[in-house]
């Protein structure tokens, strides 16, 4: 087998504060179940068939949420596949998930296991989070004994992204990794991959084709179990802040949405999500110190779109005021600093997407795949574990060194972002 790592590089990354938001979401926008995008060749048929023996929505799927305030919603599911509901427990780690779900047409592909080479094609290496993500992929890729060709091309230009998957395909690899810009700007060439029986691996940002085997976080159920504990702390009454990152990016419409799924069951508490970042702490800090200078009530919590807490607690110290439960969605360690630095006073949250734990997941369901166990459907949905003060360092590896002025993202035990027989349960052996 041929082993090492190779890197080609398309573009600069240009698109810092895009590739920030990209580094913790899917590629959905909207918390109602999507329709099936029209894609070609192999990708419609697999859908057609799919469809044709079972479409199973789950009760809430029509985007109509109902509880009490504090409860967590059912929003539900689009299954074309009619399997989830055979995953058991792990069916309710889809409520809320946007993308389609089909069965998967490489659920009877044989797979490879010798002189193996896989393609790594990453959305720009301009955060911590990215580079750790694909040093966690080439590095998982090569202990299992497989050849990586890794790409990092402009995260500005899905057309050097595009013409980084065409080059993939030339080099000959049998299995591409792709952390997509968009959800259905691929299709084309990933049917293509298809007809070769060269399978694509969708890390992060779902991938709305049925020939791409998706390995996602679910942003929306994630961003509901996290305003779910806003609420609860704040006994159902007063402001939560959601601070966009960049309105319209994937990573915040979703997690605007899971935030709005469990405030609106909420008479008593008003959402404002006036406040825009660009995912940068400088600039959230700012934006926060003049919203905070010109409201003098109180706010019972803030939901950050990304990794910019720091800005956030620096702007509550700044102004003087109480802080408030301040999530933490993706583990910026800056914003974590403040959480350890008042362990037996602050109750916080965070979101622990960890890299190196997503890198793993796909590594494994990868893995697997190459090994011919026969996956059945396309989509696994990752309910990244959502921790409070009393499981934070279970989860999350904790530098007291820390302070608001760090940078980088926090990392945690791979094994526990998802569970080996959550994996197991979506192949057939």
């Amino acid at each position: 087998m041929r082993r090492g790592i190779r890197r080609l590089t398309l573009g600069l990354g240009s698109a810092a504060v895009l590739a920030a938001a990209t580094a913790c979401s899917t590629s959905s926008t909207s918390s109602a179940p999507a329709s099936p995008a029209a894609s070609t060749s192999a990708s419609a048929a697999s859908a057609t068939a799919a469809a044709s023996a079972t479409t199973g929505t789950s009760a809430g799927a029509s985007g109509a949420a109902s509880g009490s305030c504090g409860s967590l919603p059912d929003i539900g599911y689009n299954d074309k596949s009619g399997l989830v509901a055979g995953l058991g427990s792990y069916a309710a780690n889809y409520n809320g998930y946007n993308g389609t779900i089909y069965a998967s047409p490489w659920s009877t592909w044989k797979g490879k296991t010798s002189g193996v080479k896989v393609g790594v094609l990453i959305d720009g290496l301009a955060n911590p989070f990215q580079t750790e993500l694909e040093n966690t992929l080439t590095a998982n890729l090569k202990a299992y004994g497989y050849s990586t060709v890794a790409l990092a091309p402009s995260s500005a230009s899905i057309t050097n992204q595009l013409q980084g998957y065409q080059t993939l395909l030339n080099d000959g690899v049998d299995m591409i990794i792709l952390q997509a810009q968009s959800p259905t700007a691929y299709n084309a060439l990933i049917d293509k991959a298809a007809k070769q029986g060269i399978p694509t691996v969708g890390v992060l940002n779902e991938v709305e084709d049925a020939n791409v085997v998706n390995v996602v976080p679910n942003t929306i159920l994630a961003m509901m179990k996290v305003a779910q504990y806003e609420v609860q702390q704040a006994q159902g009454k007063g402001t939560i802040l959601y601070m966009h990152g960049i309105p319209g990016v994937p990573i915040d419409t979703d997690g605007l949405n899971g935030t709005k799924d469990v405030t609106k069951l909420c008479p008593q508490i008003t959402l404002n999500d006036s406040l825009v970042t660009q995912f940068d702490p400088s600039i959230a800090k700012q934006v926060l110190l003049s919203y905070l200078n010109t409201h003098p009530q109180p706010v019972a919590g803030v939901i950050p779109a990304g990794p910019f807490s720091a800005g956030i607690f620096q702007a509550f110290q700044q102004s003087g005021k109480t802080v408030p439960v301040v999530a933490n969605n993706g583990l910026d360690v800056g914003g974590l600093s403040y959480w350890i630095q008042h362990e037996s006073s602050y109750k916080g949250v965070a979101v622990a997407n960890t890299p190196n734990g997503l890198g793993t997941a796909v590594t494994t369901v990868a893995h697997k795949m190459l090994e011919g166990d026969g996956v059945k459907i396309n989509t696994l949905s990752i309910v990244p574990p959502v921790v409070t003060s009393a499981d934070l360092s279970k989860y999350v590896t904790i530098d007291k060194s820390w302070t608001l002025n760090s940078q980088g993202t926090a990392l945690g035990p791979a094994s526990l972002y998802v569970s080996g027989s959550y994996l197991d349960a979506i192949f057939s052996k």
